[in-house]
């Protein structure tokens, strides 16, 4: 048993390290150096891939321009990096885009969602929260009496119920003494 917790000792210390290394992404290759500067190339290659990340793909329902690998897609990033490198703004390179496209098919993929859109996540929390205060609200006014309703007053007793009633009380009061 003890050679078995060795082992595994040993694996989880020389193996544990190897398999996240194997798991680290892998830096992107480096960029060949302008002539005229080295930070052009840079600078469109950042400027496509941001685009390019942006704008869903007409090609690939659902997925981005970046992440499509259909052949349509692949074209289509080369005339958005030719249109960078001619000097073209990106509204301008968006607006080329939609008048060629469907304006519907071909839109941001991730719109600017509203502020409100951050307290989502903490829904969940609020509510059960609230309704944990509820309950211990109504538990503890129970205890005290606060939430039993009055008795129900008596209904109207007439004719022979009355007087058998009376009898009743009466006997009653008799065995008490």
């Amino acid at each position: 048993m003890r050679h078995i917790a060795a082992a595994l000792l040993w694996g989880a210390l020389l193996g544990g390290p190897t398999v996240t290394w194997a798991q680290a992404p892998a830096a992107p290759p480096a960029a060949p150096a302008d002539k005229a500067g080295g930070s052009n190339l840079d600078e469109v290659a950042h400027r496509v891939a941001k685009l390019t990340d942006e704008l869903k793909s007409p090609f690939c329902p659902g997925k981005t321009l970046q992440t499509c690998t259909s052949y349509q897609a692949f074209e289509l990033r080369r005339e958005i990096k030719q249109m960078v490198e001619a000097g073209k703004s990106d509204d301008e390179i968006l607006t080329t885009l939609q008048a060629r496209f469907d304006h519907d098919d071909f839109t941001i993929a991730n719109p600017v969602q509203p502020w409100y859109t951050a307290l989502v996540p903490f829904l969940p929390f609020l509510v059960g929260g609230l309704l944990v205060i509820w309950v211990f609200r109504r538990w503890t006014r129970r205890r005290r009496g606060e939430d039993d309703p009055a008795p129900a007053p008596a209904p109207a007793i007439a004719g022979e119920d009355a007087e058998r009633l009376a009898r009743l009380r009466a006997q009653v009061a008799r065995e008490e003494e």
